[in-house]
């Protein structure tokens, strides 16, 4: 029989809350019920509010059946244990709610989701440390199962109030209790076969150095999801870089389009931090423009082959579906 879920939302657009949540639901249909409702992956969103959202809401909104669920009495359904499973989809925005719920929750059967861009986790980041009455917040990582996208060297330095040397920090971060997790894209938005490439970059440069010796702006020139994806198509590679933190959607949507990412400095990143599996077998690895415009320029098409081969696979690996089994899988349900 498949788990009842609660699915606590928040009200801003976040990519990793709002990812899992379309995966879970394609998984468990009505038996994942999300409250507050999260109005803006479902279709009965108005369209001229989607364009409005980050990313013109493209990838992840606007997708699910507005299908009739009970949000009535949730925090009696959790006190009178009716779901199996609860899940706080961005600690960071609803850890009010989360707080209210906190007595009533069984530790192995609720899930944190942490999709902050900060490496600290919940309640050790500067905005609670600047209100003495906030310090005292229980911890969750501790009692939760806690699945953090941003996690670095410098978790533990904050989860220890920056009174521990960095460098002692970073080598004992990976001992935390905390699971691995990253954003994920909806498998329709997956190619089924290779695109017939007709140029050779994305139009979208996100990395102002390569698109300064382009020539080309770094601002976001597609109106609508169809014209951005069929340019990825006709490309055969399309940059990307870190941005407020290592993940973003942008590398899900360039190999979801059967499209080798160019990621710049991806070696650097800490391997603890999302997205996982994204390497040298499946993408450019870049630190300058010009390394990354000669690099490109030779390529043989054996290469080339093999690189957009892994990268299906690899997005294949990391839908929204695959993401909810996942976190299901770890929660053994």
């Amino acid at each position: 029989m498949n788990p009842k879920v609660l699915y606590l939302t928040s009200d801003n657009q976040d990519y990793l809350n709002d990812g899992l949540l379309h995966g879970l639901r394609e998984l468990l249909a009505g038996n994942v019920v999300d409250y507050p409702k999260q109005e803006i992956l479902y279709k009965s969103y108005p369209p001229k509010a989607l364009r409005q959202l980050h990313g013109r809401g493209f990838t992840l909104y606007g997708l699910l059946e507005d299908i009739p669920l009970d949000r009535s009495g949730v925090t009696r359904k959790v006190m009178d244990r009716e779901y199996d499973l609860v899940v706080i989809g961005d600690v960071y925005r609803s850890w009010g709610l989360f707080l209210q719920l906190w007595p009533y929750l069984i530790p192995a059967k609720t899930a944190i989701l942490d999709g902050a861009d900060t490496p600290a986790i919940f309640p050790f980041a500067g905005k609670w440390w600047r209100r003495s009455y906030w310090r005292r917040l229980p911890t969750a990582h501790r009692r939760f199962v806690y699945f953090k996208r941003e996690w670095t060297g410098d978790t533990l330095y904050f989860r220890c109030f920056r009174l521990l040397p960095r460098f002692l920090c970073r080598a004992f971060a990976g001992r935390m209790r905390l699971h691995r997790i990253s954003f994920a894209i909806p498998e329709g938005k997956i190619v089924t076969g290779f695109p017939i490439k007709r140029k050779l970059l994305g139009s979208h440069v996100v990395d102002r150095e390569v698109a300064a010796k382009l020539n080309v702006h770094t601002s976001y020139v597609f109106e609508t999801e169809e014209a951005y994806y069929r340019d990825l198509q006709e490309s055969k590679f399309a940059v990307t870089t870190r941005r407020a933190g290592w993940d973003c959607l942008r590398h899900y949507e360039i190999a979801a389009n059967g499209c080798v990412p160019c990621f710049r400095d991806l070696d650097r990143k800490p391997a603890t931090c999302s997205p996982h599996g994204l390497d040298e077998s499946n993408c450019v690895i870049y630190h300058d423009a010009n390394e990354l415009l000669r690099r490109i320029s030779v390529m043989e098409d054996a290469e080339y082959s093999r690189l957009q081969s892994n990268t299906l696979a690899w997005v294949r690996n990391n839908t929204t579906r695959m993401a909810a089994e996942r976190l299901l899988g770890c929660l053994e349900l």
